[in-house]
């Protein structure tokens, strides 16, 4: 895929990894439209950049997807590349009251909104002459977080509906790319005393597989985590969950 002059949304992308993916989009030369829910946020994204627009939307809630996609569609330009970054993590004791209610502001944010929004937006990006659809799931699909039921859960449900969608329209041109990180130094990791990659590190190699037409990228320990669940998964899992129990312990 050429990038210069495509038209990208990149969902949470005025922090953390979604603002590194941004930056790199924006070196390419494409137009890119932010969303999230902190419009000054967004606005200091955007300021100094006409080439970076944003769009305010809690994308939890159902009807605010409906508005984005509304927008999105009424944009003459239309849209090429679509980014679902946008995502939460919590620690969740299953044992607790409030368990169910936590999950399922976890399962709405990491799940149902990227499958609505890429199954909104596919009959419009089918259209284009280059198009992609870039979910960014984890690599700890391959080996969950006990302490995190909700955004293991959550992502390993979004990387089964990549590999669907990828399916469905595998006799298409759209490129459907699986992003599997491992633990990256944003805000949402900024108490867990772990070994971390920058955003960057992400945001570059998202769009290195972009360019090159790439379907699955893993990222740095991802890719470690994927060849040892292969071989043994039970110790695998065990390790990575003695290893958050330890940290949670001292944190």
């Amino acid at each position: 895929m050429k990038l210069e002059n495509t038209r990208a949304v990149v969902t949470g992308g005025a922090s953390g990894i979604g603002l590194a993916i941004t930056k790199a989009l924006r070196a390419e030369g494409v137009h890119v439209l932010i969303v999230g829910r902190n419009q000054a946020r967004l606005n200091d994204v955007c300021s100094g950049d006409t080439a970076v627009t944003s769009f305010a939307a809690d994308l939890s809630m159902p009807s605010e997807r409906d508005r984005l996609v509304q927008h999105l569609l009424s944009q003459r330009h239309g849209v090429d590349i679509f980014i679902n970054n946008a995502g939460i993590m919590q620690s969740i004791d299953l044992r607790m009251p409030d368990a169910m209610s936590l999950l399922e502001d976890e399962l709405a944010l990491n799940l149902s909104a990227p499958i609505h929004l890429a199954t909104a937006m596919l009959p419009h990006l089918l259209t284009r002459p280059v198009a992609a659809i870039v979910n960014i799931t984890t690599g700890l699909i391959y080996a969950p977080f006990g302490h995190a039921p909700g955004y293991s859960a959550s992502k390993s449900g979004l990387h089964a509906f990549t590999q669907s969608l990828r399916w469905q329209t595998r006799l298409s041109e759209i490129q459907v790319l699986e992003v599997m990180p491992p633990a990256v130094d944003t805000p949402m990791t900024k108490d867990a005393n772990i070994s971390k990659v920058q955003p960057e590190v992400v945001a570059a190699a998202i769009v290195k597989a972009l360019k090159n037409g790439t379907r699955e990228i893993r990222v740095g320990q991802s890719k470690a985590l994927y060849f040892m669940s292969r071989l043994a998964p039970e110790a695998i899992f065990k390790m990575m969950n003695k290893m958050a129990e330890k940290e949670l312990t001292h944190s």
